[in-house]
C-alpha cells in the first residue's frame, strides 16, 4: 500500500499535550489549557481509561434534563429506554418513520452533548469508534437501544462481550438481516461482516508471510457460519428482543455439525447443537489472532495515523499482543497503543472528521449548551439548518449506509469543499452562540456571553494570541498572525475589542475553520 501524504501541517508541531487533547478527546476546553505545563501522557492516558472514577455528573445532569418534547407533541424515550417502551413509543405515532427520526435527533443531542461536556472523554471516543466499527444506523428503532445496552456498555470493557451484544443486538439483526436467518436457507450478510468487518478481516493482519494478502476465511465459512448463526433472531420477539428460536417454526436454527476452516488447516469443528454454536464461533473469532491484529490496526488509525502498516506497524503489534495476552481487554490494548513512543511522534499524521471538527471548536469556545436537534425548527440558525449542514460535512450521525462505518483517514475528509462548508459551518456556530452578524462592518449588539467567556475587552494582539491557543495550540506563521491582527483590530494592533466588535465573529470562525486548526 502506498501512503499519500496530503501535505504538511501548516506552523510548528504541537506540545504532547495538546496531541493528546487533540487525540484522546475533542479537543481541550480553555480550563484544560493551564495544566499542559504538567501533562503526564501516562497518567493522562490512566486516568482517561479508568474513566469510572472520572466523576461526570455534571455532564450526565445536563444529559438527562435535555428537552425531549418532539414535534408531534410525544416524549421521546429516555437514553435508557428498553425495548418495550421504545417499541410502544414506536408503534402509537400515527408516523412511524418520523417516530425513528425523533429517536435520532435526540440521540445526536445527547452524543454531541456528551462530546462536548464530558470528561470522560476517552470513553465519548471510543464509543464513537465502535460505533462505526459495529455499523448500525436507524433503518430500525432498535439503533437508539443499542447505543446504550451495547456500545456505551461494552466501550471500555471486554471485546468478546462486546461482539456478543452486538450479535444479539435487535438493531444489528435488522440491519444485517439475521433475524430472517433460517437453517435451510441461511441469510449470509451478518455471517460475512461479522468476519470481515467486526473481528478476523478479509486477508490476514498478522505480520509476515500472507499479510494483507492470506484469506482468513472461504466462501464454505461464510455459509458454515451464517447456518450456525440461523436461529439467532428477534422475528415475532413480543418486544422485538433477541432470542434463540429453538423451535420447528421460520427462521429456525439449523442443529448439525458445522466446520470452519479461518485459516486453521484442521479445521475448527463446531459439533451438533443449538445457541452454543454460535458462541463457540464467537470464541473462536475473539481469539483469533487476525481480530486482535486487526482491531489494533484500526485503534492505530483511529489514535495514531491513517497508515498502520507503515508508520507505526510496531503500536500495532503491542496493541495486538496486549488483546491476545488480556483475552480481548480494551483498555489494556487502548493503553498499549497510546503509550508506544510512535503515537508521540504521529504529528501530521491525522486531520478532524466533521464530527471532531464541530465538538473541538465549541469545546475551544468554552460553551457549554448543546443545539437541540429534535424540533423541526427551519429559521436561519434552527435545529434543520444545522443538520443540512453536518449532512454537507458528510458525517451525520448514525445515518452512515454500509456496513463499514464512516472511514478514518484524511483523503475522504480533506479538500476544498470540507474547507468551505467547515467555515460555513464555523460562522453559524459563532452567529446561533453570540448572536448574529447581520452586516460585516457595522458594530453589532454586545453579547455577555462572549464577552465572558473571552475575557473581553482585551487588545487585538492579545486576543489573536488568545484564540490561536484556544483552536490551534502552536505557533502559526508569524505573517498570518500579524493578518489576523491587522483584521481584527482594523490594523491597529492595540485596539479594544469586545463583543460588539464587527470583525471579531468572523475572525473566530475563519481561525476555528483555518488549516491550523484541522489538524489533530
Amino acid at each position: 500500500m502506498i501512503a499519500i501524504q496530503l501535505s504538511t501541517p501548516p506552523g510548528a508541531a504541537p506540545s504532547l499535550a495538546r496531541l493528546a487533547w487533540n487525540r484522546l478527546a475533542f479537543g481541550p476546553r480553555p480550563e484544560d489549557l493551564p495544566t499542559f505545563g504538567s501533562f503526564n501522557l501516562v497518567d493522562f492516558v490512566d486516568q482517561q481509561l479508568d474513566y469510572e472514577s472520572i466523576d461526570d455528573s455534571a455532564c450526565e445532569a445536563y444529559i438527562n434534563n435535555l428537552p425531549r418534547a418532539a414535534p408531534d407533541g410525544s416524549t421521546v424515550p429516555p437514553l435508557d429506554a428498553s425495548m418495550n417502551e421504545l417499541k410502544e413509543y414506536y408503534e402509537n405515532g400515527r408516523d412511524r418513520f418520523m417516530r425513528k427520526v425523533y429517536l435520532q435527533r435526540h440521540l445526536w443531542t445527547a452524543t454531541y452533548a456528551r462530546a462536548l461536556l464530558s470528561k470522560r472523554q476517552l470513553y465519548e471516543l471510543m464509543v464513537d469508534f465502535w460505533t462505526n466499527h459495529l455499523q448500525t444506523n436507524f433503518q430500525s428503532y432498535a439503533k437508539y437501544w443499542e447505543d446504550h445496552y451495547v456500545v456505551r456498555a461494552h466501550a471500555l470493557g471486554n471485546f468478546r462481550e462486546l461482539i456478543e451484544a452486538s450479535a444479539k443486538s435487535p438493531s444489528m439483526l435488522d440491519f444485517l438481516s439475521n433475524r430472517y436467518s433460517d437453517g435451510s436457507n441461511p441469510n449470509e450478510n451478518y455471517a460475512r461482516e461479522l468476519l470481515e468487518l467486526h473481528t478476523v478481516g478479509s486477508y490476514s493482519y498478522v505480520p509476515g508471510l500472507g499479510y494483507r494478502t492470506q484469506p482468513n476465511y472461504t466462501e464454505e465459512d461464510v455459509h458454515a457460519l451464517s447456518r450456525i448463526l440461523s436461529g439467532w433472531t428477534n422475528f415475532r420477539s413480543p418486544n422485538d428482543e433477541f432470542y434463540f428460536n429453538a423451535s420447528r417454526s421460520w427462521p429456525r436454527h439449523d442443529w448439525t455439525e458445522k466446520r470452519l476452516w479461518l485459516g486453521n488447516d484442521a479445521f475448527y469443528h463446531i459439533p451438533a447443537g443449538g445457541i452454543e454454536q454460535g458462541e463457540r464461533v464467537l470464541d473462536i473469532l475473539s481469539a483469533h489472532p487476525s481480530t486482535a491484529y486487526f482491531i489494533s490496526f484500526k485503534l492505530c488509525r483511529r489514535f495514531i495515523s491513517d497508515y498502520p502498516d507503515q508508520f507505526c506497524p510496531d503500536a500495532v503489534k503491542s496493541g495486538a499482543q496486549a488483546f491476545l495476552s488480556s483475552h480481548g481487554d480494551i483498555r489494556q490494548t487502548v493503553r498499549a497503543i497510546l503509550l508506544h513512543p510512535k503515537f508521540a511522534q504521529s504529528w501530521g499524521q491525522k486531520v478532524k472528521r466533521p464530527f471532531e471538527f464541530f465538538i473541538s471548536t465549541l469545546r475551544a469556545l468554552g460553551v457549554s449548551e448543546m443545539i437541540n436537534f429534535l424540533p423541526d425548527d427551519w429559521r436561519g440558525l434552527g435545529a434543520r439548518r444545522f443538520e443540512q449542514m453536518i449532512e454537507v460535512l458528510g458525517q451525520e450521525l448514525f445515518e452512515f449506509s454500509a456496513p463499514t462505518g464512516y472511514p478514518d483517514f484524511a483523503l475522504l475528509w480533506w479538500n476544498t469543499g470540507q474547507v468551505f462548508s467547515r467555515w460555513t459551518f464555523a460562522n453559524m456556530l459563532v452567529n446561533y452562540y453570540f448572536g448574529e452578524q447581520l452586516h460585516p462592518t457595522n458594530p453589532v449588539l454586545s453579547n455577555a456571553l462572549l464577552d465572558t467567556l473571552l475575557s473581553l475587552p482585551k487588545s487585538a494582539t492579545a486576543l489573536v494570541d488568545d484564540l490561536l491557543q484556544r483552536f490551534v495550540g502552536r505557533a502559526i506563521d508569524p505573517a498570518d498572525r500579524t493578518a489576523l491582527i491587522n483584521f481584527l483590530g482594523n490594523n491597529n494592533p492595540n485596539a479594544s475589542i469586545d463583543s460588539t466588535s464587527p470583525r471579531l465573529r468572523p475572525l473566530i470562525a475563519a481561525i476555528a475553520a483555518s488549516p491550523y486548526a484541522q489538524w489533530r
